[in-house]
């Protein structure tokens, strides 16, 4: 498997604590069949946190330093979790704003009370300067719990919906686990990453949502969304779906 939204770089936001912590959430992906991980920290959109961005890549140096010296088989990539503002259009225009991997995807985000058409528009100007979007946690978000539907507008213009382990087990509450599964039914969701922040609460292991996702549909969907469509993020290639 591929997760490609992990908070799992050390004390830079709310997710890993310590290097420790780090190592230890990788040893935890790794075991429940993790082999690669996106470093996504959280990122505000406005040129104040482009200054971020060299810290974020010093602690991913030292992270993959130290996962080589402990020998945990995990490979890292680059990216941030981006919180779109006003001044995030901004940045894409001018290219600034930090992808995953080596492809032009970006990771975005929104508060959790966002109107849908302020996140539409948002995105639809963001992707007009380049970028491809992947939406984080569309099923967390209050206008996409009041009607689900509304994703197929992002599907269709190419967007990749990115689910929650959590919302799918239940730990973001019965809204967004029924939503996450009216994504599902629709045969919307594109992926599905850990949103990991830590060893003890919203950890990297992989483990159960992957026997959820086995269990609910095909094999070959499965996979697409752990591991052939976060492959192909990464690198900046086109999406797949389930014939």
């Amino acid at each position: 498997m591929i997760d490609l939204h992990c908070h799992i770089l050390p004390d830079i936001d709310d997710g890993a604590a310590s290097l420790g912590v780090s190592l230890e959430m990788a040893r935890m992906a790794q075991v429940s069949g993790v082999k690669e991980i996106a470093a996504t920290p959280h990122f505000r959109g406005d040129s104040e946190s482009l200054g971020m961005l060299a810290d974020i890549q010093q602690r991913f140096d030292r992270l993959q330093a130290m996962l080589a010296r402990d020998q945990i088989p995990i490979r890292l990539h680059r990216g941030a979790e981006v919180l779109c503002l006003p001044q995030t259009v901004e940045l894409a225009a001018d290219h600034q704003l930090p992808t995953l991997g080596t492809g032009n995807y970006v990771l975005t985000e929104f508060y959790f009370d966002e109107s849908f058409d302020y996140m539409d528009e948002m995105l639809t100007q963001i992707a007009g300067y380049g970028y491809r979007i992947v939406v984080a946690h569309p099923e967390r978000y209050e206008a996409i719990q009041r009607d689900s539907r509304r994703l197929r507008r992002w599907a269709r213009q190419g967007f990749a919906l990115q689910l929650n382990k959590g919302s799918i087990l239940g730990s973001f509450g019965p809204r967004a686990e029924r939503v996450a599964n009216e994504i599902m039914a629709m045969g919307l969701a594109h992926l599905i990453a850990s949103d990991g922040h830590g060893c003890q609460h919203r950890t990297p292991h992989m483990g159960a949502v992957k026997e959820w996702a086995e269990a609910m549909c095909q094999e070959s969907y499965a996979k697409i969304l752990l591991e052939r469509n976060p492959r192909r993020i990464l690198e900046g290639r086109p999406l797949v779906s389930d014939d």
